[in-house]
């Protein structure tokens, strides 16, 4: 009879989910903090020290999961962009559905479904969507060249959506050709553009509300491309 073969203990350590999971657990509630205090004290406001002192963390146990104040802006940026790319994925849906049964074809009907989610933003994620105009309204550098690429990724993940309905209108020869990328940033641009008025709105009352101006200039500049029905 052969005998057995002989067994060995393994050398691979065997995976430990429930350390990994307290890891995300504690790294979203770090996120999740800085958020609150990014709102109430703006970037210049957000410290290590202050993130560890409202969990009640010591500082240099932050450092282990932030090893800088950039490298926490980065993340905090990343996940401001996570949180609005699935609010317009769950979100967009039914109202592209609604401008469909309006009249608007499907392709133009998914790019004004995504102007109006965007211009919602400041009611249904207001702490996301509050850090991404900070950060894209400052002039001055926040983040390194390093956590700016890592962020790039996650942005033109947000945006290859709006770029793919511009390819589809124009394959269906409901736009004119044209450069996607160009349209995208132009469109998105325009319409984060209009939500910046809100302020002027405080001193004037003859500025129509942001979404008033937002539907208006996406409506433009589609029409622009191209289109001719738009519902």
């Amino acid at each position: 009879m052969t005998a057995p073969p002989k067994t060995t203990k393994s050398t691979v350590p065997e995976a430990r989910p429930g350390r990994e999971a307290r890891r995300e657990e504690r790294v979203r509630a770090m996120l999740d903090r800085a958020m609150t205090l990014t709102r109430e004290g703006g970037i210049e406001g957000l410290t290590l020290q202050k993130l560890s002192a409202s969990l009640g963390f010591v500082t240099t146990s932050v450092y282990r999961y932030f090893p800088s104040k950039d490298a926490l802006v980065a993340a905090l940026q990343r996940e401001a962009i996570a949180r609005i790319g699935a609010r317009m994925a769950g979100a967009l849906p039914p109202i592209a559905a609604r401008f469909a049964r309006g009249g608007v074809a499907p392709p133009l009907a998914a790019l004004l479904a995504a102007a109006e989610v965007y211009l919602e933003l400041p009611q249904t994620e207001p702490d996301a969507f509050a850090l991404v105009a900070t950060l894209l309204g400052d002039p001055r550098e926040h983040l390194s060249d390093d956590e700016a690429a890592k962020t790039a990724p996650v942005l033109a993940s947000l945006l290859s959506s709006i770029a793919t309905g511009f390819d589809e209108a124009a394959a269906a020869k409901l736009l004119e050709p044209g450069s996607s990328v160009e349209r995208t940033l132009a469109y998105w641009g325009a319409i984060h553009g209009a939500l910046c008025l809100e302020k002027v709105r405080r001193g004037s009352p003859l500025v129509p509300p942001a979404r008033v101006v937002g539907m208006t200039s996406a409506r433009a500049l589609l029409r622009g491309f191209g289109a001719t029905s738009l519902g």
